[in-house]
């Protein structure tokens, strides 16, 4: 799925939720409570680790408000890996990345749902589908600069063992009625 992308046209035509442009640097982003809480949990990707090792990252990130990657969490842990084991992994500290934050979790209107297990279904596709929305309408570069897709790089990332779920800030309206 994280592959997976739709033409521009067709991109640019279905509504995302309002988000803010930042630049931040790799250090501020690896520092944040619900990345520390949660990026080691994803999978490493060694194909994509080296790509950003020798390119840097080509392509913003799609984040909650709370700084945890809604697309990029892949790139996110291969820069902590880059940053705790490489020789001069302070340098990657350094980087800074275009961020792309939802302004608010859009996504918690679902969790008013009575099933639970229904509201995590349908939250999970929302995520999917506005992740697919937002990489076709801001991923610019289609290839690193030795020429490999960055969707191959996705779909290894789609084989690898997950051990996490995306962490939501779940608020429920309290009905004063």
């Amino acid at each position: 799925m994280a592959a997976d992308r739709i033409s521009k046209e067709l991109a640019e035509s279905m509504p995302l939720p309002p988000f803010t442009i930042e630049f931040q640097k790799v250090k501020f982003l690896l520092n944040q409570k619900a990345v520390v809480k949660n990026i080691k949990k994803v999978p490493l990707n060694r194909e994509l680790m080296e790509s950003i090792e020798r390119d840097g990252i080509l392509s913003p990130i799609l984040t909650m408000p709370s700084y945890y990657p809604i697309a990029g969490s892949q790139r996110l842990r291969a820069l902590l890996e880059l940053v705790q084991t490489h020789p001069e992994g302070y340098t990657f500290k350094d980087i800074k990345i275009e961020v792309h934050k939802f302004e608010k979790d859009w996504w918690n209107l679902f969790f008013l749902w009575s099933n639970r297990k229904e509201a995590e279904r349908v939250c999970a596709i929302w995520f999917q589908m506005a992740e697919l929305v937002w990489k076709s309408k801001y991923y610019t570069e289609t290839t690193d600069y030795a020429g490999i897709e960055m969707t191959h790089f996705e779909r290894i990332g789609d084989m690898l063992k997950w051990q996490h779920n995306s962490p939501r800030t779940v608020r429920i309206a309290k009905d004063d009625s």
